[in-house]
């Protein structure tokens, strides 16, 4: 376990092991289609969250390493955060939060320590249960600063949470995230979740309450105000569908599998790189870390995505380009 809370980085550990009871011991296996999405959906969500938590300007990045135990499929993680000493979260000058942090205000790795019944985020839906929120106030507690009370439908139903985590409860692509994340369970046998850190497990949850998980997000999602786009990063192979001849344009034409895109190369030296080697070649191919950005309307209806290239981490030539084809 690790945890570095200054400075610029902060990294931490732990694991998500989906078991069950019908698992046959023998079987230590599960579908790519059905792991792949949950993982890339536990990324999405902590990203969300340190987001809301500390801000645009700090970044997240999860590693995961694969391990086998037995009757479960294990899956490390070490969620990594790019932290700057200016940054703030929403409540005045409270200091940054740390990887462990977030985990915890997730309920990923037990409960927040911004109080005694302060619920986590997890622990908010699960509580939820799928109902309505009727009522929001902020508690006047200066110790309790940025804790709020949200009461949900019915008599009596209220509960203390951070307004961070109340925020994420209605970000439809938190929910989404945490819908996805529970995807392997209802399969192979598989009925559970369990945190760990090291071999200690920090947090479990069944089925049920999983159940109520779900409900909390589908109605999040539903009533959510406006549509939030769908951004998804993802890594890629592009390759140059036709030369670019003006070295300030900011996007390029590129093949993206059977499709062509143009992408935004703002952020990288494609250009100046094309320049340097004296033009491009039809063909030339870019792996790349690509940021796709899809607005999805009130009605979930998709509409056309928009694409920008975040890093090259290898360029392949193609055909040399001829001698006419010149950036200038």
């Amino acid at each position: 376990m690790i945890d570095k809370g200054k400075g610029e980085v902060s990294r931490h550990e732990f694991s998500i092991a989906y078991d069950g009871t019908l698992v046959d011991a023998s079987d230590h296996s599960i579908d790519v289609q059905t792991l792949a999405p949950a993982l890339l959906s536990f990324g999405k969500l902590i990203r969300e969250a340190n987001t809301e938590i500390n801000g645009k300007k700090s970044t997240a990045k999860v590693l995961v390493v694969s391990d086998f135990e037995h009757k479960c499929f294990n899956i490390n993680f070490e969620v990594v955060l790019s932290l700057y000493e200016q940054i703030k979260t929403l409540v005045g000058a409270e200091p940054v939060k740390t990887a462990k942090d977030v985990l915890e205000w997730l309920g990923l790795l037990g409960v927040p320590s911004v109080g005694t019944g302060v619920l986590s985020y997890l622990g908010f839906l699960r509580w939820k249960n799928g109902r309505k929120v009727v009522e929001v106030k902020p508690l006047k507690d200066v110790d309790r600063s940025g804790v709020v009370e949200v009461r949900v439908e019915g008599d009596g139903n209220s509960v203390h949470v951070h307004n961070h985590v109340y925020h994420l409860s209605e970000n439809p692509r938190a929910l989404r995230a945490t819908r996805d994340a529970f995807l392997p369970l209802g399969q192979d046998g598989l009925d559970n979740v369990k945190v760990r850190q090291g071999d200690e497990v920090v947090e479990e949850i069944d089925w049920k309450k999983v159940e109520a998980i779900v409900k909390s997000c589908n109605v999040g999602i539903e009533l959510a105000k406006k549509a939030e786009p769908e951004v998804e990063v993802t890594p890629a192979w592009l390759s140059v569908y036709s030369p670019v001849y003006d070295s300030s344009a900011p996007k390029w034409r590129f093949r993206l599998g059977k499709d062509v895109i143009y992408a935004d190369i703002t952020a990288t030296n494609i250009a100046e790189e094309a320049m340097l080697r004296g033009g491009v070649g039809v063909e030339d191919a870019y792996q790349v870390r690509l940021e796709i950005t899809t607005e999805v309307d009130s009605d979930g209806l998709r509409k056309e995505s928009q694409y920008k290239i975040l890093e090259v981490i290898r360029f392949v030539p193609g055909s040399p380009p001829p001698k006419q084809v010149k950036l200038f």
